[in-house]
């Protein structure tokens, strides 16, 4: 059981949800309006990144950490205690896990948790990784679902999938994975073709997450379900501090929404079911290791003082939903 209080209520209870068409034709791609706020006369505005501006900083981040070849040092806790019981009930890696993952996978991964922990794979199913990275998650699906299922790992940084194909080479595991070199955001991803899908840490970095949960939506077959862990915000924040983030977009921090705006944008794209299994309240090394993702090298320098600000209201969240059946 959770030793944090359980996120809002969910949506289908405060009246009738708009269809996929009727939610699609009123809402712009990109979610909400931005806030208007009043500015101090004086005040130095701060630059509001432009999506294009957003998806190449973080393209080109991890791209390069992929280049490099990682690092050792983690964004957010990934490995349980001791104990099985402990990784599964928090969605994190158990040290089983960890004994089938080469070590690459490990120094690439910038999870938050583990979702093929809690997706419920079964063998011969097809799984897609929405933002795959170094394959870690890959390598551990392939285990899950067999030589009779398929895993497609999807990601828009061309180092980081030959990496991945690097991993999965090394984990005994070659031709077991489909990879496709595509932003999640874009409508080409093609469509009912996966029983499951993942993502670990990803849907955060995007600017646009109704469009990526819009492409998971049509990817998946009728009763198809997603597992993920991501990165949302509890609690008020300063829309100044917000607003700073958002203007370097830093690491996981600077795209991370509120977490009833976040499963309100899930629901809205037609999931239903939709169920939180682990949430986390990230520490104050943890938060520091997150705004500086995928690492410092790699990362805009941002403002200790702004960070403390936040402290206590990044939360890292593990969750489940299914796509209704046709």
């Amino acid at each position: 059981m959770s030793m944090f209080p359980p996120p809002p209520p969910l949506y289908e209870e405060r009246g009738r949800r708009p269809n996929r068409r009727e939610f699609w034709a009123k809402k712009s791609c990109c979610g909400r309006e931005p806030e208007k706020t009043a500015s101090p006369k004086n005040a130095v505005p701060i630059k509001k990144l432009s999506e294009k501006e957003i998806k190449q900083q973080v393209k080109t981040r991890y791209d390069e950490f992929a280049k490099q070849g990682g690092s050792a040092d983690g964004c957010c806790p990934l490995v349980g205690e001791s104990t099985e019981s402990f990784a599964l009930e928090h969605g994190l890696y158990s040290q089983e896990d960890l004994a089938l993952i080469p070590k690459l996978a490990i120094n690439l991964s910038r999870g938050c948790g583990n979702p093929t922990n809690f997706a419920n794979l079964q063998p011969g199913e097809v799984v897609a990784d929405f933002g795959s990275g170094g394959g870690i998650d890959l390598v551990l699906a392939a285990h899950k679902v067999g030589p009779t299922g398929k895993v497609i790992g999807i990601d828009f940084t061309p180092h980081m999938i030959e990496r991945a194909k690097q991993v999965m080479k090394e984990a005994g595991l070659p031709g077991r994975a489909d990879f496709i070199l595509l932003d999640i955001e874009n409508p080409q991803v093609p469509d009912n073709i996966a029983d499951v899908v993942i993502s670990n840490c990803v849907i955060n970095l995007c600017p646009c997450k109704p469009c990526v949960y819009k492409q998971i939506f049509d990817i998946l077959k009728p009763g198809g379900r997603l597992a993920i862990s991501d990165i949302v915000t509890i609690g008020d924040v300063d829309p100044k501090v917000r607003e700073y983030f958002q203007s370097i977009w830093a690491g996981g921090i600077g795209g991370a929404i509120p977490e009833d705006e976040y499963f309100k944008i899930v629901q809205d794209a037609g999931f239903s079911q939709i169920k939180v299994v682990a949430r986390h309240i990230l520490g104050s090394k943890e938060l520091d290791e997150m705004a500086s993702c995928p690492g410092e090298k790699f990362s805009p320098a941002f403002s200790k003082e702004k960070l403390a600000q936040i402290q206590g209201k990044i939360v890292s969240t593990k969750f489940v939903a299914v796509k209704p059946k046709e």
